[in-house]
């Protein structure tokens, strides 16, 4: 009777040996597949860090590269470019690794990204508009350079067209001739007998001349280049310059033929040789003959 109840109690164990056993190595599996699946799962969940942690630093050298002159967005680009630095360390110091933070994440970088697609836009709009802005200046100031070259060219013109027409409203002389007069008034050729140089002209009709009351100036140079004059302060203008005369004369000119005689009157004796005289009103030279003295 004691050998039988010893015999179940062997046949109990053995079972109850076998039934842990075998729930053992259940419960083995599943901490083994457990293990595995965690294992996968961090890895996986690292995988994904890696990749934030990289396009965080993409996203920040591609705010680094974006340019601009506008102060405002350069603020908002700083802005921004700390954003992505905040977050890329706060992953980077991440020690437990989860679903929901790797979301997070991935929700802040899709965030970034659009703004900084919004800014590129702005950027690019603000620089093709700089573009519009530097080509119409460029053409502002080559239709002013032109506008200024086209005005010189004008100024150049009207001031060739008013010497032109101070030239042609200059009133020339001719038929200029000088004789030799002795003291009694008789032409002579001898020098010594000259007492007087008279010179005779005609002063042509202009009619854009300027009528009125002006003088004729004559200029009488020696053999030896020296003027003949009365007096030192005998000057009038020429070419910006105060010159000596050797004798002048009033003429009325109302823009038509004037026939007129000019005197010098020598206070010594002259030299032999050939005279230059020269003719000059309204500052102009008008006109020019010599006379010959033996």
């Amino acid at each position: 009777m004691e050998s039988t109840k010893s015999s179940k109690a062997v046949s109990f164990l053995s079972v109850l040996i076998v039934i842990l056993l075998v729930v053992i190595a259940g419960l083995s599996y599943v901490y083994y597949q457990q293990k595995k699946e965690a294992k996968e799962t961090e890895t996986m969940l690292l995988a994904e860090k890696d990749s934030l942690s990289n396009n965080l630093l993409n996203l920040m050298n591609d705010y680094k590269d974006l340019e601009t002159d506008n102060d405002s967005l350069n603020r908002k680009l700083q802005m921004e470019q700390e954003r992505a630095q905040k977050l890329y360390s706060e992953l980077q110091n991440l020690k437990r690794v989860s679903y929901a933070k790797i979301k997070e994440y991935q929700k802040e970088l899709g965030t970034l990204r659009a703004i900084m697609k919004n800014m590129v836009r702005e950027i690019d709009s603000l620089n093709t508009l700089n573009q519009q802005l530097i080509a119409e200046n460029i053409k502002v100031k080559e239709e002013a350079a032109t506008a200024k070259k086209t005005v010189k060219e004008l100024e150049q013109r009207t001031e060739e067209l008013n010497t032109q027409v101070a030239k042609g409203s200059v009133v020339k002389a001719r038929n200029v001739t000088a004789v030799a007069l002795n003291r009694r008034g008789s032409e002579t050729s001898r020098a010594s007998r000259t007492a007087k140089i008279k010179t005779c002209f005609t002063l042509n009709e202009n009619a854009i001349a300027k009528p009125g009351s002006r003088y004729v100036y004559m200029r009488v140079v020696g053999p030896d280049d020296f003027v003949l004059a009365k007096s030192e302060t005998d000057l009038f203008d020429f070419e910006g310059e105060k010159i000596v005369f050797s004798a002048n004369r009033e003429v009325d000119y109302q823009n038509k033929d004037v026939d007129m005689c000019i005197f010098f009157d020598s206070s010594g004796e002259l030299a032999k040789g050939t005279y230059k005289i020269t003719l000059y009103m309204d500052g102009y030279m008008i006109g020019y003959t010599e006379l010959v003295l033996k």
